[in-house]
């Protein structure tokens, strides 16, 4: 019986997560479909610095922007050509988020183009001012 009940919350848990990921992949192809040509062309000619091992810095374009009271929650476009993975040479998204005092400070829009710091090994992005 305890096999079966670790079955069934093992069973939730993947589907959580494939519930989530199929969100994130629709909402990520929607996005990239809404890119103008140039938008696109300057997000993959972005030039990657590597600042540290296993991180780095580029450009990323502002995609979206949620309010969340003390804070900004940025989903950002950028165009994976360092991580060998299922998104690599693609254009994907990042998250990240910005206090109050920092979008006061530069007030970001959507569109914008940032330099983004990715360090996928510290699960970090981070926009750089």
């Amino acid at each position: 019986m305890s096999y079966l009940i670790i079955g069934v919350i093992v069973g939730v848990l993947v589907a959580v997560v494939v519930v989530i990921s199929k969100k994130d992949a629709q909402e990520n192809a929607e996005m990239v479909a809404r890119l103008s040509d140039e938008q696109k062309a300057r997000l993959m000619g972005t030039e990657v610095d590597f600042v540290e091992k296993d991180a780095w810095v580029q450009e990323a374009m502002v995609a979206k922007i949620v309010d969340k009271g003390s804070k900004f929650n940025i989903r950002m476009l950028w165009y994976n050509k360092t991580l060998e993975n299922n998104e690599y040479e693609t254009i994907t998204i990042a998250d990240t988020s910005i206090t109050k005092a920092e979008q006061d400070a530069h007030n970001l829009k959507v569109d914008d183009f940032v330099k983004m710091y990715i360090a996928p090994e510290k699960a970090e992005a981070k926009i750089r001012f």
